[in-house]
């Protein structure tokens, strides 16, 4: 995994990695020792670096928290058969964030610095990616840094990447529910865009599911409730006879990376 940027590196001086039970590791329960940070500010992405996890320091002015303009990407680094850690199209995720940017007014992100940081933060922590059937779970994110309190677009950003070994995100046969009541999206809205709002106008629904005894909701169109678009975690197939099926790439489904790559290989 070559990087065309050095970046500055303050390694940890007390990993975290042997409190880690590889063998019960779970989804998102402990993070890897280092996280990759840029800012943009005067119309450049400046200060890159890596650092050891921790917490970060907000003004509780934070347009973010009030405004909704936080963006985010999901990925995975596996190790092969060769135990060599690898990344499946990393380069559509950088897409998609820039894509996700441009709908919540935010700052473009160079696909270079996606991916310099996103390796050398990999080279770095390699040791926490687990082996198959495991992987280490990538979570790149953008959100607005100024102080400001008015509805207007964020003039300096911030980007991070922290990593964590995840094993499987469900522990048994998931039970959806298809939703015919609330809607996820709708067209002219951010249905497409990896956007934090998306996910937490979803949580109530997804509630009320989970009462009734399902893992997660299946969304129906916002117009009329009659098509199936997406889970609230992955996109969704049938295969009927012959036939693969899936909702058509809208303003209203995340045009997920495994959806593009399953069609296209089908094709």
């Amino acid at each position: 995994m070559d990087s065309a940027t050095q970046i500055p590196v303050h390694k940890t001086e007390n990993s975290r990695l042997s409190e880690v039970d590889f063998n019960d590791i779970g989804f998102g329960k402990t993070y890897s020792d280092h996280m990759f940070v840029a800012d943009y500010k005067d119309g450049a992405w400046t200060d890159l670096r890596i650092v050891p996890f921790g917490e970060i320091t907000l003004s509780p002015a934070n347009s973010a928290l009030h405004y909704g303009q936080s963006i985010f990407e999901g990925m995975k680094a596996y190790r092969n058969v060769d135990n060599e850690v690898v990344l499946f199209r990393p380069d559509r995720n950088a897409a998609r964030l820039n894509k996700s940017a441009e709908r919540m007014m935010m700052a473009q992100l160079p696909e270079e610095l996606f991916m310099d940081g996103l390796r050398q933060l990999l080279q770095l922590d390699e040791a926490w990616v687990p082996k198959l059937p495991d992987s280490l779970y990538i979570r790149p994110f953008m959100f607005a840094m100024d102080p400001y309190i008015g509805v207007k677009p964020s003039d300096s950003y911030r980007f991070m990447i922290f990593t964590t070994p995840v094993g499987s995100y469900y522990s048994e046969p998931v039970k959806v529910k298809i939703e015919t009541h609330f809607t996820r999206a709708a067209t002219g809205g951010t249905g497409f865009a990896k956007t934090a709002g998306n996910y937490a106008a979803s949580l109530y629904p997804a509630s009320l599911a989970q009462k009734e005894g399902y893992h997660q909701l299946v969304w129906t169109d916002g117009k009329t409730h009659e098509f199936i678009e997406e889970s609230g975690t992955m996109n969704v197939m049938f295969l009927i006879g012959d036939t693969l099926i899936t909702a058509p790439a809208s303003d209203t489904i995340l045009n997920g990376v495994t959806r593009d790559s399953v069609l296209t290989l089908a094709r």
